[in-house]
Order: structure tokens, then sequence, then C-alpha cells
């Protein structure tokens, strides 16, 4: 699998919480994010990708991602930053590491 690039590194970057329950690590030479000791956001290649709830999973497919592996959105290269959050609704970047 071919590493993730500088660009994709950064919008990886970029998107993690400032929460000191975000731990970031690597798996399998893939930037990554623990909380609770759970894997909940990374990179795949070129990719980003998100660990989200059942609910969050089918908001982000019909939305932006491209696709879905057990509650895992896959969002498309084009799509690096998390979308802003409608009022009243938590953003995505926000909660991740609330849904570890």
């Amino acid at each position: 699998m071919e590493r993730p690039n500088a660009p994709t590194v950064a919008a990886f970057e970029s998107a993690l919480p400032n929460d000191p329950r975000s731990l970031r690590g690597q798996m399998f030479g893939h930037a990554c994010a623990f909380a609770n000791g759970n894997m909940y956001f990374g990179t795949f290649g070129q990719t980003l990708v998100a660990r989200v709830g059942e609910a969050r999973t089918a908001t982000l497919l019909a939305a932006y991602a491209r696709e879905a592996f057990e509650n895992t959105a896959t969002l498309p290269p084009k799509v690096k930053k998390a979308p802003k959050a409608k009022a009243g609704t938590s953003n995505l970047r926000a909660g991740r590491a609330n849904e570890a």
C-alpha cells in the first residue's frame, strides 16, 4: 500500500482535535489517532479514514464519502476537511474522540 504523501499527512494533522484523549500514532506506516485505546482516525494511502457511529456513517456516505467499512467512512481525496457543523449540531472533528 502506498504511504500517505505530505499533503495527506498535513490534512490528517490539521483535522485532529486538540484533546488530550487523542493520541497520535502509526498503523502499518500510516498516520493515525487513538482514543481510549481504539484507532478512530487515520490515513490509508492518500485518503483519510474515520471511525464513526452508524448514524454518522449514513450521513457521511450520503454527503461526502465514497465507501464505508464497518462504520468507517473513507473520504475522497478532494474532501480533506471535516464539514462545518450546522447550528445546534456537534462538529465531526470535535466529536471523533468521543465516539471512539
